[in-house]
Order: structure tokens, then sequence, then C-alpha cells
């Protein structure tokens, strides 16, 4: 034997001798009471039941209790563990002492009381209270773990795959802790640095899922109500999906597509403020401050952001926005949409709202409970102004609708380049559009629609048809003039229209295109629900007495255009198509 060997079995002769002179009783009932007694001091739990006791001193001295039924003094959380290890050291042990460096809790299954329709803000509460209790802690491994958080009973969500470790503390030292779980069927990495002293002290929460990258480092001040302050960094691919995770189902977000989110956050009692926040929506920047706060179990968010481009059209597209169809009978659910209260202002200076380049531009949205509201405050495009409103209320008759838009100075031509349905109508000019209506569904709505349009176009043209050129041809050989017509452009020195809305129908009152040696006159109505229109006009010379007569029926998306053959080759119907148009 050498001496290294000879001295290590000497040691461990010593050793075994401590403990022999030691009166251990490895009875269950005294393992048990000194066993429990050390668990419940340095965890802060309450062991109410255990099934079987058992002490072994290789290759590690430890103690294990089997089916162990705890619970924190205040009752806010239980639970059952398959199996207890308590580590044991070895110099305490000596001494006759039981002293643990480590336990663990073998697929533990936690109930956590929690208050019913709180957040996880209020799941963490009460544990964490219990924790800052102890003066001091041991290790603790949860390996396998569930966790149940209930409601009167009832599970309000359950974490799954509960692997952590609780690091050791003295009194005054921060609780510590790292793992991974899994919830709602999503696999995540946690960490987490608690202050559990009053005064000014670091706090750190890291969380890594497929859904959520997130980081905070700061401070939390206390006694009392704590406020927390410091730097977080939060990224997603989907809002949709990550509030979808937190059990939030909100139309709204499903806007929004990845997010990465920097800020300065102040945390408090229901409220959360984001300074200095960096938002990046789909890539694109956007600069201001936020507020989260809670009232009544309601959220609100509010702020102010300011960027220099925006896709509006995306974020509007990727609205679960119904179709405008009176065949859809399904009730609106304003209530579905303003479940949370908003109060957002954005200003941009450059965006895109399908297809159309604004500049300038101030946009808002604000949602209350049963109330809904959003528009363009202003935007500048192609060389005029742009304004809209959208309001919708819930109503005894169901939702009030108030729709507003316009423009002012706007170069259609200009616009045709990214708006291919402009493509047709050139010219510079105002659009006033108002209407309000109410209704349960989208057939009622309609057809108590009240309201009025105006547009009012100069030094333009109308692609497609060349009404000019009929007039000339006309004038010249009548029985020429019907070629081709339906070809080329028509210019035109001003264009104005002024319709009313009601009753389900659109009404021109005033629809008049005036040329160099032309006047058009259009009369009618279109009915909103089915988009059908039944409209007669006229072409007039401006040199001489000819009139055409022209219907403009079907739907609106592929109306028939066409002269009143007959009545343009006959000089008595001719003559007679101006009288008709009057009645």
């Amino acid at each position: 034997m050498t001496r290294r060997a000879a001295i290590l079995a000497l040691c461990l002769l010593t050793v075994l001798g401590l403990l022999g002179f030691q009166s251990w009783d490895v009875a269950v009932g005294r393992v048990e009471r000194r066993a429990v007694a050390a668990v419940e001091e340095k965890t802060g739990f309450v062991v109410g039941a255990i099934e079987r006791a058992e002490i072994a001193f290789l290759p590690l001295p430890r103690i294990s209790l089997s089916r162990v039924a705890f619970s924190q003094r205040d009752g806010a959380l239980a639970g059952e563990a398959a199996r207890i290890r308590a580590h044991l050291r070895l110099l305490p042990l000596l001494t006759g002492r039981l002293s643990f460096d480590r336990i663990d809790l073998v697929a533990p299954q936690i109930d956590v009381a929690v208050p019913a329709g709180s957040g996880m803000a209020e799941w963490l509460g009460p544990p964490l209270a219990e924790l800052e209790r102890l003066r001091s802690q041991s290790k603790i491994v949860v390996q396998g773990g569930s966790l149940f958080l209930r409601a009167g009973g009832a599970i309000q969500s359950v974490v799954r795959d509960l692997n952590l470790v609780i690091d050791e503390r003295s009194v005054n030292e921060p609780l510590d802790l790292a793992g991974s779980l899994s919830w709602r069927g999503v696999p995540t990495e946690v960490s987490l640095r608690w202050p559990m002293v009053g005064g000014n002290a670091k706090a750190a929460l890291s969380a890594t899922s497929p859904l959520l990258k997130l980081r905070f480092e700061g401070t939390r001040s206390g006694p009392g109500e704590p406020v927390i302050n410091g730097l977080l960094a939060l990224s997603t691919a989907s809002v949709p999906r990550l509030l979808g995770w937190f059990g939030e189902d909100s139309r709204l977000a499903a806007a929004l597509g990845g997010l990465t989110l920097s800020a300065e956050l102040q945390m408090k009692p229901h409220e959360a403020s984001f300074n200095n926040a960096v938002a990046s929506l789909d890539g694109e920047r956007l600069d201001g401050v936020l507020n989260l706060t809670e009232s009544g179990g309601r959220f609100a968010l509010s702020g102010t952001l300011a960027g220099a481009t925006l896709d509006l059209g995306r974020l509007i597209d990727r609205l679960p926005t119904p179709a405008v169809n009176a065949a859809d009978t399904s009730p609106f659910d304003l209530d579905g949409w303003t479940g949370r209260e908003i109060d957002l202002r954005i200003s941009l200076d450059a965006a895109r709202l399908r297809g159309a380049r604004l500049t300038d531009v101030a946009t808002y949205l604000l949602v209350k409970k049963g109330r809904f509201e959003t528009g363009l405050l202003r935007a500048a495009a192609y060389g005029g102004s742009v304004k809209t409103r959208l309001l919708a209320v819930n109503a005894p008759a169901g939702v009030d609708v108030k729709i507003q838009a316009g423009f002012e100075k706007v170069n259609l031509g200009q616009a045709a380049s990214d708006l291919p349905r402009l493509q047709r109508l050139s010219g510079t000019g105002g659009f006033q559009l108002a209407l309000d209506g109410a209704g349960r569904n989208f057939d009622e709505l309609l057809g108590s629609l009240t309201g009025r349009a105006n547009l009012s176009l100069r030094q333009g043209e109308l692609d497609g048809i060349a009404l000019a050129e009929l007039m000339r041809r006309a004038e010249r050989s009548p029985s020429q003039a019907l070629r081709d017509w339906r070809q080329g452009k028509t210019p035109f020195e001003s264009l104005n229209v002024n319709a009313s809305i009601g009753g389900g129908l659109l009404f021109l009152n005033e629809a008049q295109m005036n040329g160099q040696n032309y006047r058009f006159n259009l009369a009618g109505s279109a009915s909103l629900r089915s988009r059908v229109l039944d409209m007669t006009g006229s072409l007039a010379s401006t040199t001489g007495a000819l009139k055409l007569p022209f219907v403009l029926k079907g739907p609106v998306n592929a109306p028939l255009f066409e002269t009143e053959t007959e009545a343009f080759l006959s000089p008595a119907g001719a003559s007679a198509f101006p009288t008709l148009l009057t009645r």
C-alpha cells in the first residue's frame, strides 16, 4: 500500500469512526422528524405526510423521503413529490447534526392557488412572497415536475416538464433560479434573479422559447409596493402567436407580424411604462413611448410612436375583417374588436396604403369597450392631402357606423402609377364621402346608410371610351359614329359628380363631364346591397343640337355601357331622349 492510499484509508476510518460514535437511530420515526424539520426550515414547505424515510451514507450521505405531501404555510402552494432527496453536509453530520446543501424534489405535482381571471404576475406573487419570508434557503432542484395553477379548484393553466435549480442563498441574498419548462406545449428556458430585501437591488429575467426571446436587467426598489426599473429586450416572429401563448385572443394583434422591442422599462403595480422604446415591425422601425395599464381586469395600451416608413396596407390586410356582403346575415361582433383599450398615435415620414404612397402621415387608433375608431388625421399624397375616419359604436340598433373620407388637390394621373384601379381616370381635384348608418348585420347596415359623395376633377382624361371622338363622328356621319368608340380616351376640362345615399341606394344628383366640344350627363341609381347600376346618360354637342343617349346597367364590376342605337339613328327618338331624362 502506498503512502497516499494509506492516508486516504486512515481518513475514511476516522470518518466512519466519528459516525460510529454518534448515536444514529435509523428508525423511521426519528429520521422523519429530524429530516422533516430540516427540510421545512430550508424550503419554507410544511410537510404533511410521508410514506417512507431512508438514510444512506454512501456514496454520499443523504436522506430520502418517499411520497411526500407538502404545502406553503399560507396555503398558496401545495403538492406531492414522488421523492424528496436531501443531500447532507458531511462536517455537520460528523457532530450529529443534519444540514443540507441540496434538496431534490423528484417528479413533484404542485398546485398553486391563484385569483380567478388573474395574469402571470398574480400567479407568481404568492410563491415568491413565501420564499421572500425565508431568511435562508438550501439549493432546491426540481426534476420532472408539473405545476397546476388553480382558481376555485378549476385548473387555469399547467406547466409541465418543470426542471429548475434554485440556488442556495443566505440572509438578504437574492433568489436565483434557472432551468426549463413546457407551458402550453412550448418548451422554454428561463432564468430569474429576484431580490429578497428592500432598497435598490438587482433583478434580472430571461426567457427563450420558439415564440419569444426576452431579457431584462435592472433593479427592484422597495419596501412596500415594488418599482422595477431596467432595460428590456424582446423579440418574437409572430405577435398573434405570442399573445395566444399567453391566452390573449386579440383580433387587432393579427395586424402585426414579427416584432422586436427594446425599451427602458418601469413597472409599478398595475402599470408598465416603456420609455425610449424602439420597436421594429417586420423590419420597419418606430420610436416613442408606450404605456400598459390594468384596471378591473382590463388592459389598456397607450402611446405615441414615430418612424420613417411603415406599410399600413400590410397591417390592414392581415386583419380578419369580413367582406361587405348584404347576403352575410351573421351579426356584427364589435365586442370582439374592442376587448382591450388602445389609444395609439403614430407619425410617419412616409407610408404605403395598399399601393398608395403617402408622406407626412399622422394616424391613430382609439379603442374602448364597445367603441372603435381609426383614421388618417393627415397625409400628403400626389400633390394634395388625404383624410379618413372610421367610427363604430355599439347601439340599440346594432352597430352605429360613421365613415368619412376625402382628398383635396390630388393628381390622379400620378396616383395611377401606384393604384392600377385609377389608371382609367386622370385629373386633379378632390373627393368627399360621408356615410352614417346602423344595423345588426351588413344587410341592415347597407339599407340604413345615409350620406353624400362628391367628386370634382379638372384637366383629365377618361380611358377606355372616346366620347369626344364619338361626338365628332356623329356630327359628320351618324352611320359611322358607333364604330370603335369604346377604345381610346376622352379628355375633359371638368368632371363633377354629386350623389346622395339613402334607403340602400346611391342617387346621382348631378354627374357631368365637359370637354372641348361635348357635354356628358349621367343620372340614375346604384343599389348598395346588390351592387347593380341602373343609369342613363346623354352625350351632347356644345356646338350643335345633337344628343346621343346611353344606358349604364348591370353589376358594378362589369356594367353594360351602350348607346341606345335606335334612338340615336332615329331623329324622333334622339329628340325625345332628353325629355325622358328629365321625367
